[in-house]
């Protein structure tokens, strides 16, 4: 068992909008690391993400944590000058802090960002990696700067993305990450480092995912379909199979006897027990777990 760092105590504001599960975590442990947490900050968020995962997230804190829910940003430095913050800690935050927010605490603020930065910078990286098929993925904790998850990195950690992992199941397995790298990071913090510099090589941005992603192309190959609704989880991709819209929550690639290799991409190879099996640009895709959805108007 790794031992918890000794650390001075600072007064920290929690900028948080990834729900009950984050934030109580995070609340947690910096409780057991010393730390005075004033003000949990939370919001609906802009309207390119809106989300009302703030409601749950207030539901589920203890009665004594003081809790600001805001979409009024611009106004955060004066609101909060007041709790003469020595941190700002962000995990999962929508909107940009403005420099002069940046500019409040005495030992700035810090991110936690899920993706090995400088990749996936940006809104949505779990959905990218795992619909990019990338094989690890991990936690960055870094110094912020006005611009989205640019800063030099503090802490870093990776851990595999498993075959059959999707997005549902790789959010719990960094819940643990966050609990060691988040004391490295402060630890990093209290000493005044200033973290390393990102490199402007291998960087990429992972944006807000569309509609239009959701849908899934025939034409591509099975494996690039099986990603995509591993990215989508519970979820659920879309497809149109012989003029029936489906919605899929999970399905395999499989190799197609050369039988069936002449069949149209999107045809309905075989329906059973097993799922449905349909023609992809290359190989099959299985739908394992799936279900009707609405048809589509005449």
């Amino acid at each position: 068992m790794s031992t918890l760092p000794t650390l001075p105590a600072m007064r920290i504001i929690y900028f948080t909008n990834q729900g009950p599960e984050v934030a109580v975590a995070v609340l947690g442990g910096l409780e057991q690391l010393g730390q005075r947490v004033p003000l949990l900050v939370t919001t609906p968020g802009p309207p390119a993400r809106r989300s009302e995962t703030y409601k749950a997230t207030v539901a589920s804190l203890p009665s004594g944590q003081d809790v600001l829910v805001t979409n009024h940003i611009n106004r955060l430095p004066g609101l909060l000058a007041g709790l003469a913050p020595d941190l700002i800690l962000v995990t999962g935050f929508p909107w940009k802090l403005p420099p002069a927010l940046l500019d409040l605490p005495r030992l700035g603020c810090i991110n936690v960002h899920p993706a090995l930065l400088p990749a996936y910078r940006g809104p949505n990286p779990l959905f990218w990696q795992v619909m990019n098929g990338e094989m690890k993925t991990g936690l960055t904790v870094h110094r912020m700067e006005p611009e989205f998850d640019t800063g030099p990195i503090l802490a870093q950690r990776a851990i595999p993305i498993e075959p059959e992992d999707d997005i549902d199941s790789l959010y719990p397995k960094l819940l643990p990450l966050g609990a060691a790298l988040i004391p490295e990071a402060l630890a990093l913090v209290a000493a005044g480092v200033p973290g390393m510099p990102q490199s402007a090589e291998g960087a990429s941005y992972a944006p807000l995912s569309t509609e239009t992603d959701r849908w899934l192309d025939w034409s591509r190959p099975a494996t690039r379909l099986r990603n995509q609704v591993r990215a989508w989880g519970q979820q659920g991709a879309l497809g149109e199979i012989e003029g029936q819209r489906y919605l899929v929550r999970r399905a395999s690639a499989v190799p197609l006897p050369p039988a069936l290799l002449l069949a149209r991409p999107g045809a309905m190879l075989a329906h059973g027990a097993e799922g449905m099996l349909v023609r992809a640009g290359e190989d099959g895709l299985l739908i394992e777990e799936g279900e009707e959805a609405q048809p589509f108007a005449e």
